[in-house]
């Protein structure tokens, strides 16, 4: 979708470009529950991008792209996952660098 990331509103915007590409493909796949899941990840980026306080930032990368993750894996939704974890990896490495957190894929 574009260049590199290099700072942490390309990030989140990254995050919501490539989401909303996977929420469309998987409403016409008709796979309510990928997109129950991905609407739910996607629905707090908006307000994240002028954001200053620097917990909630952390809690996104640490908590809720958990959440996030964890939920496909419940689901058993492994091929979407791994498209997921592709499609975003670079988005949440920029986050976690200017968060100064350490996540794991």
């Amino acid at each position: 979708m574009g260049g590199a990331i290099q700072n942490r509103e390309q990030a989140y915007l990254a995050i919501l470009g490539y989401g909303l590409v996977l929420l469309r493909n998987f409403a016409h796949a008709s796979n309510v529950d990928v997109c129950r899941i991905e609407a739910e990840h996607l629905h707090n980026i908006p307000s994240l991008l002028q954001e200053e306080n620097e917990h909630r930032h952390k809690y996104y990368i640490l908590a809720e792209r958990g959440l996030y993750l964890r939920q496909l894996r419940e689901l058993g939704s492994a091929d979407y996952l791994e498209q997921v974890t592709i499609w975003y990896s670079e988005a949440w490495r920029v986050l976690a660098a200017v968060a100064a957190v350490t996540i794991s894929e």
